[in-house]
């Protein structure tokens, strides 16, 4: 993989932790630029002007903090985001875990001398800030607005005079009774990492509210986010999004979502099937791990199972993939195109455990016609 003169934007109110993050970065040959910003405001200045292709944006700023910043650039100037702050996502409101959903990365800050922890985060912060320049031209709308008379700076103040405008939920409320449990005959398993909660929503949300087989899902997120991330769901899902307890029965029309920081996988006892979560050893470096899922799901559904694996570091779920396409399932794969980071999916189609590579936008007409036809 080759990255070229990546230059990143570091937004940080504190100057000694600026030079250490900045120190920490240039360490790496394929970072070739690191300019700072004090403030919010000064952060959205220079991202007008220095055109970056990575903001590392800490919350916590005076002026205009980085929530609004970050909000601002997400509607409006889409860049690659990752978070470096001292705020922990179990302290923010669900609203701001909801909207935080959109980073690229999110990583707390340790506690203690700053010399003496931060670098200990030196090789994830460098790695995540490789792979978002990486995927700088999936941010379709990232120069329009320099293109435009009225400037990204223009646009800023005009957005932080609006009123606060409230998004009504689009479908039922999250206590809507699920459908009664029948014998399970088919099952659809979908495994993400970065990038995951956007295409996830961009997906689930043409799934038609009679579909009728489970979804279980595997997502790579920080596990204070996954409950917001199931609350975001179903406000946009004609189908039941939620977190599954262990031992829980599987009902066809459901989609269960990995709680974060344990595995899930399938397990079977009386013609029925159970989902069990559980702490373990991590697998590709992962909790939860895709292949976990999935090597079950081939165990138990054999043939009657649909894989799927969309954008993500790494390479969980390929050799889970290529257990479901063995044993006779259907297997797809995000392509290129679409990925936010193609890596997951191409460690599928490496393996050549995706009988199907198609972009995101394709996979639910596959997904539907599974239902209907076991075929795809």
């Amino acid at each position: 993989m080759i990255f070229i003169s990546i230059k990143v934007l570091v937004a940080e109110d504190s100057s000694f932790q600026r030079k250490i993050i900045t120190d920490m970065l240039l360490s790496n040959e394929e970072i070739k630029r690191v300019e700072i910003a004090r403030n919010g405001r000064e952060a959205i200045q220079k991202v007008e002007t220095l055109n970056p292709d990575v903001l590392i944006l800490d919350l916590m700023m005076p002026e205009i903090d980085g929530i609004t910043v970050f909000k601002f650039l997400s509607e409006h100037y889409p860049i690659p985001t990752i978070i470096f702050t001292s705020k922990s996502p179990e302290t923010l409101d669900d609203s701001i875990q909801a909207l935080l959903l959109g980073a690229f990365d999110f990583i707390v800050k340790p506690k203690g001398l700053w010399e003496e922890e931060f670098p200990k985060l030196k090789e994830k912060l460098i790695f995540s800030t490789l792979y978002a320049g990486k995927i700088k031209k999936t941010y379709e709308k990232r120069n329009l607005l320099i293109k435009e008379s009225v400037g990204i700076s223009k646009s800023f103040k005009q957005f932080t005079q609006q009123p606060h405008i409230t998004i009504k939920p689009k479908v039922q409320p999250l206590d809507t009774p699920i459908k009664k449990s029948q014998t399970l005959t088919k099952v659809i398993a979908i495994g993400t990492s970065t990038g995951g909660p956007r295409t996830l929503k961009s997906i689930l949300k043409e799934i038609p509210k009679d579909f009728n087989i489970p979804i279980l899902i595997i997502q790579h997120l920080d596990p204070y986010f996954m409950k917001e991330l199931s609350k975001s769901l179903n406000q946009v899902c004609d189908i039941k999004i939620k977190i599954p307890e262990n031992g829980e029965k599987i009902l066809p029309g459901v989609a269960y979502l990995s709680p974060g920081g344990m595995h899930m996988k399938i397990t079977r006892k009386n013609n029925a099937c159970y989902i069990k979560t559980f702490k373990g050893e991590p697998v590709n470096f992962c909790m939860p791990s895709v292949d976990v899922l999935f090597f079950s799901v081939a165990e138990v559904y054999k043939s009657q199972a649909m894989g799927i694996i969309l954008t993500g570091l790494g390479e969980d779920g390929a050799a889970g993939l290529e257990a479901i396409k063995n044993e006779g399932g259907k297997t797809i794969a995000e392509s290129e195109e679409t990925c936010v980071v193609y890596g997951m999916p191409k460690a599928a189609v490496k393996r050549d455990a995706a009988k199907l590579v198609i972009p995101n936008y394709k996979i639910k007409d596959f997904i539907i016609k599974f239902e209907k036809s076991n075929e795809i």
